[in-house]
């Protein structure tokens, strides 16, 4: 059996660290674009993991995504937020550009409530943060985005089971591949736009300065009825 050359020789990993410990106070927006970041960083810092073969030959020619030690992005590849992109910097290489979009709270009880403890006095409360996030991947001509477009797709959907367990999302998924669009306002090109949604719960509780059985007053000569 001769071996098939369209296939990559290496396998796709998880690169990154146990992550839950970023959700110690809560997910939050910053927090979820970083995220987003350093998974994208962690499949194109190896051209080997990369299963579209035109992108892979790509990488392997250009390189594949890496920092120096300037902290200087010289790879073949930018994968950046959005607020921080400088268009004047990516020359011409492909791109990864990743937008916060908007968060809506979504009740699971009546003020939040959640349950109240009777020893400690403490109110409980839960609810549930609702976003996406918009990934819009940026190459010179049509093809090569909408290859870009589909590897990260492939990647998000792929170790999905993973970041949920991860992050202890109830839900993570890619919910959106929009149509290829020309981008001219600031460099030329094509972007397609993936969009990931995921949902997440808070929980926290207020807990009172002084339990509640400490604001009883006891007075031993009114324990006596004489």
């Amino acid at each position: 059996m001769t071996e098939n050359q369209n296939c990559p020789t290496g396998q796709p990993e998880d690169r990154i660290s146990r992550v839950s410990s970023l959700c110690s106070y809560g997910i939050r927006p910053h927090v979820m674009t970083g995220l987003l970041r350093q998974l994208l960083i962690g499949h194109f810092a190896d051209a080997e993991q990369i299963e579209e073969p035109l992108l892979r030959q790509k990488f392997e020619e250009t390189g594949a995504w890496v920092k120096d030690e300037n902290g200087i992005n010289n790879s073949g590849i930018l994968i950046e937020s959005i607020t921080r992109w400088l268009p004047n910097e990516a020359d011409n290489r492909p791109a990864i550009l990743i937008k916060r979009n908007s968060w809506s709270w979504q009740k699971t009880g009546i003020g939040d409530k959640a349950g109240f403890d009777l020893t400690s006095g403490a109110n409980k409360y839960h609810g549930l943060w609702q976003g996406s996030h918009t990934l819009y991947c940026l190459a010179v001509n049509g093809l090569e985005a909408e290859l870009l477009g589909v590897e990260v797709v492939k990647f998000l959907q792929h170790f999905g089971p993973w970041i949920r367990e991860q992050m202890s999302f109830l839900r993570f998924f890619v919910n959106e591949i929009g149509a290829m669009g020309e981008v001219q306002e600031v460099v030329e090109g094509y972007a397609v736009p993936i969009t990931v949604a995921y949902v997440a719960e808070e929980a926290w509780e207020l807990q009172p300065a002084v339990p509640r059985l400490k604001r009883i007053v006891l007075k031993a000569s009114e324990l006596f009825a004489c």
